[in-house]
């Protein structure tokens, strides 16, 4: 009877303490150092449905409406992307977008594989061959962690730490109307110069996309939005240039006739 008893107390004391351990609480904010594959392409969903919500800032053209153009601007874009030296080739869930303004002269990835480019930058350029270079080059930065890196460093870790965890963030269109104006250290663009030229060298396209680029321009004053915030001393970035691109074919294909068609019948 005794030992009933004792067994009874101590059935009670468990059922006691068991009651009275803390449930933990929701996880409420995280600030990460380093970012999976899959948070970054829940940032870049994130991010994009703010810029497709924003016309007044992104006033992006319409694939029904423009069919040609994105045809044109996709194949192009998936020549660079489909490449072996592209890790998440098949991770990310690719899309690009055409921003119509003709003043503004750039381009940018969101995380996840989202490229934008603006009209302005698209009848800036000559030739297929400089396309595909800005092309390139901005795929080193989506590819890797230098994008995710640098918009943690802007925005803060814990903001982005917000949307993995389905937190709200009031600023998040704000925050999207700033991609287009983040920039990138001298480092970071010279060798997202030589990712550009290491995936075009296998095609037989022109190298030295790039360097035309770059040669339109006034060392040290250019006005291109592009350039501004890619920017790198100009001489070593031509010399760079060159000689990342010895081993590929000369003089290569630039396709000036095809591109002056996609830019006077294509775009708006």
């Amino acid at each position: 009877m005794k030992s009933r008893s004792f067994f009874m107390v101590g059935v009670l004391l468990f059922t006691f303490l068991f009651s009275c351990k803390k449930v933990p609480e929701k996880i409420i904010s995280i600030n990460p150092s380093e970012f999976t594959t899959e948070q970054q392409i829940k940032i870049g969903n994130a991010f994009r449905e703010a810029v497709n919500n924003n016309p007044g800032t992104f006033d992006i053209l319409k694939k029904q409406e423009f069919p040609q153009a994105y045809q044109y601007l996709t194949t192009l874009f998936n020549t660079m992307r489909n490449t072996p030296a592209i890790k998440h080739r098949h991770a990310y869930d690719w899309s690009v977008s055409i921003v119509r303004n003709d003043s503004v002269h750039t381009a940018f990835f969101l995380p996840g594989g989202h490229f934008y480019i603006y009209t302005g930058l698209l009848k800036y350029l000559d030739r297929e061959s400089q396309l595909l270079g800005v092309i390139g080059h901005e795929l080193h930065y989506a590819d890797t962690d230098i994008l995710i890196k640098k918009m943690s460093s802007e925005f803060g870790g814990t903001t982005l730490g917000d949307i993995i965890l389905d937190n709200e963030v009031e600023k998040l269109g704000e925050l999207a109307a700033s991609m287009p104006f983040l920039s990138f250290t001298e480092p970071q663009v010279l060798n997202a110069d030589s990712f550009a030229i290491e995936l075009i060298c296998p095609f037989q396209y022109e190298p030295h996309g790039l360097k035309t680029i770059l040669e339109k321009e006034s060392p040290g004053e250019s006005g291109l939005l592009w350039l501004i915030t890619r920017q790198a001393n100009q001489f070593f970035r031509i010399n760079q240039i060159e000689q990342a691109s010895a081993s590929c074919g000369f003089p290569g294909i630039g396709n000036e006739a095809n591109y002056k068609k996609f830019k006077e019948e294509y775009l708006p």
